[in-house]
């Protein structure tokens, strides 16, 4: 039995790490939507998370900790998401600044008194995790208020923020007790936990690619200012 979750684990992996091709192919595919930087932004997303996919890969065949890249990752990507995120709901674009800036400072503090760069910061993790999901649900709002709804599947960015709200909400309860679980349970058991958060991460780029698929394309939601603010907002 632990030898099947192993293998499983091992080819999640590489499927987890590649999934991220398909949303990088519609991206490239449709690259005169990157004149928005809400989009952008999200391809230095992709950008960062190839990035550390290949890094933390690197690092593991050497038999080295690559939990600092991890730690990186989280407060890099958050801060990408902040920015996409400011883009979207300009009218609180203050408030998410603050937010970021106070995680960043959190991130000083946590490398230097209290968990250290060099073990999962498990604390930081969850505070991008909790306002990620945040920001998913005040978009989700937004969207209610200014779309119809026969008209949100076809936005991009309802797919793309699903894509947020997703994986950090099934993967919260990992961000929370991460270092429990790198210190705590047998390989196997922590190889259980990455099955279930390398299903998590394919999911998301399914999204992120269903979003991008829509991107670009020409919708008339209503005639007049109404339509017009929803072209300048998607």
């Amino acid at each position: 039995m632990s030898e099947m979750v192993l293998q499983i684990s091992r080819a999640l992996i590489y499927i987890s790490y590649f999934s991220i091709v398909v949303p990088g192919y519609f991206l490239l595919r449709k690259r005169h939507i990157l004149k928005f930087r809400q989009y952008r932004l999200l391809g230095i997303l992709f950008l960062v998370s190839v990035i550390a996919d290949a890094g933390s890969f690197i690092l593991a065949h050497y038999g080295i900790s690559n939990i600092p890249v991890i730690n990186l990752y989280f407060i890099v990507s958050f801060g990408i998401i902040s920015l996409m995120y400011a883009r979207l709901l300009r009218s609180t674009k203050h408030s998410i600044y603050s937010f970021f800036g106070v995680t960043f400072a959190f991130f000083i503090l946590d490398c230097c008194y209290i968990q250290g760069f060099g073990t999962l910061q498990s604390y930081v993790a969850t505070l991008c995790g909790i306002l990620a999901i945040g920001y998913s649900v005040i978009y989700y709002d937004h969207l209610l208020n200014t779309i119809p709804i026969s008209s949100i599947r076809r936005l991009p960015f309802f797919w793309i923020n699903t894509a947020v709200a997703y994986y950090f909400s099934f993967n919260l309860f990992i961000l929370v007790f991460g270092t429990f679980i790198f210190e705590n349970l047998k390989e196997v058991e922590i190889q259980a936990v990455w099955v279930f958060h390398n299903l998590n991460n394919i999911i998301k780029n399914a999204l992120f690619a269903i979003g991008l698929y829509y991107a670009g394309e020409k919708r008339t939601v209503r005639k007049g200012r109404f339509y017009k603010r929803v072209r300048a907002r998607i």
